[in-house]
Formats: structure tokens, sequence, C-alpha cells
């Protein structure tokens, strides 16, 4: 086992996370910032360069971290090492793995962000000695991340298992950020479930209470209001945990997992609205048989787990 320390960078929509940790999952240092997006890329990924040199500076030793490794949200080009025209950031192609290496003159690996947090589930979480499971986070955007029979699916670009841009409308009523339409992150994720609220007012006079104005509402709030059963925002709430299952439903079909284990805000947040409709539909919805499905026990720490595993060279278990 290496007994060095690595460096591991979670990417997220939102907000940029770092630690300095073990090969056994250690965290020995952390720090999460949300970064306000500038105009230009590159002056975004000067923010993330001056959090993973703060990090650096937690490695003791002239030796420097063992690697870096860098779970990033997509789609993702690993050829050109970075982001290319990521759905919820407002850029083109993004550098990552280039600026990284070349300020701190080590190794760095790059991995998009959902399947870096199915790597630390296998490795950490409830995936330890599951050969096929998904991963899906349920956050500002949606993702997945897929192991079959012990492989950690990439893709020619590291895109494989971008489930939150499965189709769950075919009517395509709403388009996603990507630009495609009927998408499951068009709907359900915490940036769009206020958007698919008002459009549900819009079309049969439900939710008015919580959808006055999208803008004005966000997801945590209509999750409030259904708790306090507002029928409302119930209706809201009961339309996304369908349309979950459908998504969750299409990976079940495509990777045939054991276990499914689900993270991100919105489901950590709302852990039984989001599980207990995914867990009743799916069986009816998938033709493979039903896995385990669970919220991730890693909690916000999935991915940023993964990360620090790649810092190791260990890409799959």
């Amino acid at each position: 086992m290496d007994d060095r320390l690595g460096i591991g960078v979670d990417i997220g929509a939102t907000r940029v996370r770092v630690c300095v940790g073990d090969a056994k999952g250690k965290f020995l240092w952390r720090e999460s910032r949300i970064i306000p997006l500038p105009q230009r890329a590159e002056e975004y990924v000067e923010e993330i360069l001056t959090l993973v040199r703060k990090a650096a500076k937690q490695v003791p030793g002239r030796a420097g971290p063992a690697g870096v490794g860098v779970a990033s949200v997509g789609p993702l080009d690993l050829e050109r090492g970075g982001m290319d025209s990521p759905a919820n950031l407002p850029y083109g192609f993004v550098p990552i793995v280039g600026p990284l290496a070349e300020s701190l003159g080590t190794e760095v690996t790059l991995m998009n962000d959902a399947s870096a947090a199915a790597l630390g589930e296998s490795r950490f979480g409830a995936g330890k000695g599951c050969d096929n499971l998904v991963y899906v986070t349920l956050s500002t955007g949606i993702g997945g991340g897929a192991m079959v029979d012990g492989h950690l699916l990439s893709g020619k670009d590291g895109n494989a298992a971008e489930i939150g841009h499965v189709m769950v409308d075919p009517s395509g009523r709403l388009q996603c950020g990507c630009g495609g339409m009927g998408h499951w992150e068009a709907y359900c994720s915490g940036k769009s479930i206020p958007r698919f609220a008002e459009l549900l007012a819009a079309e049969d006079g439900g939710p008015k209470e919580v959808a006055k104005d999208a803008k004005s509402v966000d997801s945590a709030a209509i999750f409030r209001a259904a708790a306090r059963r507002s029928a409302a925002a119930m209706r809201v709430v009961k339309e996304v945990g369908r349309l979950n299952a459908v998504g969750v439903a299409n990976a079940v079909n495509m990777f045939d997992p054991s276990l499914v284990t689900i993270g991100g805000g919105v489901a950590l947040n709302n852990p039984a609205a989001v599980l207990g409709p995914i867990r009743r539909l799916v069986p009816k919805l998938s033709i493979n048989g039903a896995p385990r499905i669970m919220i991730t026990p890693l909690g916000d720490d999935a991915g940023l787990l993964g990360a620090l595993s790649l810092a190791f060279g260990e890409p799959a278990p």
C-alpha cells in the first residue's frame, strides 16, 4: 500500500472540493469552496488551481503528493484533458489536466465525477466486493457511473454512463442544459425541479403556490412544502419521483447492476422522498432483475474518495 499522500479534487457544478488523504481513503485535510463563475474559463481554472496549490502545501516532505485525481462534471474530453462544453457551466473547453500538472509537477488523472463516485463506492462504500454497480447523483445536474464485471466504464472520451441525458419525457417538454429535449436532468436535477414545477402548473393548474415564479422557488422549498403535505408540492415531488424511477430503470436495463447507490444533494437532503418511488417503480419498469437500491453511505464524499483513489493510480478495483 502506498504510504504517501494524494490530492483529490471534486469539481461540481456549484462547488469545488479538495482533499489530501492516503490510499486507505482517510482525509487528513479538506476544503470546499463555491466558485463564482467568472466570464472566462481561464479565470475559473485559476480559482481551482489556487485551491489545489493550498492542498499541496498540506503534503509534508519534498516528494510532494503521490498524484492528483480529479473528478469533474462533464462532458469530458480525456484526450485534451478537460471539460468539453459542460452542461451546467457557461464555458466551452475548460483545460484541467495540463494546468494542474504544470503547476504541481505531478501526474494528474481526470475522470467524470459520477464515475469517480462509483469508484469511491466500490473502494470504500456499499459497493465493496460488488462487481456490478451503478452510482447515480441527483444534484445540480444528474450523472451516473457504472461498474460492469469489475470494470469501471469510461468510454472513448470519458463520458460513459452519462445517464442524466437519457430521455425520460418523449414529448420533450423541457430543454436540458446540454441543448437536448426531454432529458432526465431537465426535469429532476436540483437546478431543474422549479422549472418542472412551473411547467406542471401551466399545464394543469397544479402546484401554483410553489411555482408562481420558478426563479424565486428552489427545489429545497418544494420538497419542504411536500413534507408539510402541500398537495401542490406533493404533485411535483410525485412526478419527479416517477421520472427518477424511469431514469434508474434505464440504467438497470443498460448495465444490469446488483447494486444502485444514489447520492447528490437532492437525494441526500430528501432520502425518503427520493428513494421511495425509485424502489417501488423500478421493478415494474425494468426488464432486468431489480438490484438493491440505496442512498450512498458515503454521503457527499463518494466523488472525492474516488478522486483520491485516482491520485494513487487506481482507476479500477
